[in-house]
């Protein structure tokens, strides 16, 4: 059972603007450990915009993030949207999560046994043995966001964060990641940005619901009034084996975050 009493990380009132475009307004949250923790939402709505600042990559304008429930010395795992190095470089598999393990590296150190153990492990834990000598640009979605991970973990982090990590990935792909991230999160608490909540539906356990502000922040069990609200259209959760979004009909197609998709049959 996640522990309630002392958060490892704190968002308390932050808001965030680009320009003169609000971004974020009064979002207060926690995140604890053992969490796992899905942060949704409509395309534009702010998501990555608070991943960012709870990494520090952002300052906000207004509020303040502490992270209480680290020590000064934690290591944070983060998997970006995209990935951060041209895929067409010459880059085996291997090459890319061992560069995980170079962020506390100078860079006239050498690469230390160590740091190559590491990396074997990592590639084994996550089934990645067949493609260390695989160039990087040959991979398929999938598979290149399982090695994203791998460098995320290699270093061993406190944490792990990933942003919209199914989106351009298949179903199949979709099912193994979120398979693995539930075996992950027995180890260390996830937080996962995602506008489609329906591949992490059964594992998650607590949802922050964000469009500008905050709707909702709690457990998983979501009540569809609060994704009509945050969502600007109607909002209907299903499922047929594996669990779809279903956005009903509504007015306004065009309106802002609303998109339709159909139910599996």
């Amino acid at each position: 059972m996640t522990d309630r009493k002392t958060p490892l990380i704190s968002v308390r009132d932050v808001s965030f603007s680009y320009g003169y475009e609000p971004a974020l307004k009064d979002v207060s949250l926690d995140i604890y450990a053992t969490d796992y923790l899905a942060i949704i939402g409509p395309n534009g709505g702010g998501k990555t915009t608070l991943l960012k600042l709870i990494l520090g990559l952002l300052k906000p304008d207004a509020g303040q993030i502490t992270w209480p429930g680290f020590s000064a010395q934690h290591q944070i795992g983060y998997v970006p949207q995209f990935a951060t190095f041209e895929r067409e470089f010459p880059l085996s598999v291997r090459d890319v999560v061992l560069m995980g393990r170079m962020s506390g590296h100078l860079w006239w150190q050498r690469v230390s046994d160590r740091d190559q153990d590491l990396t074997t492990d990592i590639l084994h834990q996550l089934g990645l043995d067949a493609l260390s000598d695989k160039p990087v640009g040959q991979l398929s979605g999938g598979q290149l966001q399982r090695v994203m991970i791998a460098r995320a973990l290699v270093c061993n982090p406190d944490i792990l964060f990933l942003d919209e990590p199914i989106a351009s990935i298949d179903p199949g792909s979709r099912f193994k990641l979120s398979s693995m991230l539930t075996e992950l999160n027995k180890n260390i608490p996830i937080v996962v940005v995602t506008h489609d909540i329906t591949s992490f539906a059964s594992n998650v356990l607590h949802i922050a619901c964000v469009n500008r502000t905050l709707f909702y922040h709690g457990d998983a069990e979501l009540a569809s009034g609060c994704l009509d609200e945050a969502y600007g259209c109607p909002v209907e959760l299903v499922a047929h084996g594996v669990p779809h979004r279903v956005l009903q009909d509504h007015a306004d197609p065009s309106a802002a975050g609303c998109t339709h998709h159909g139910s599996d049959k």
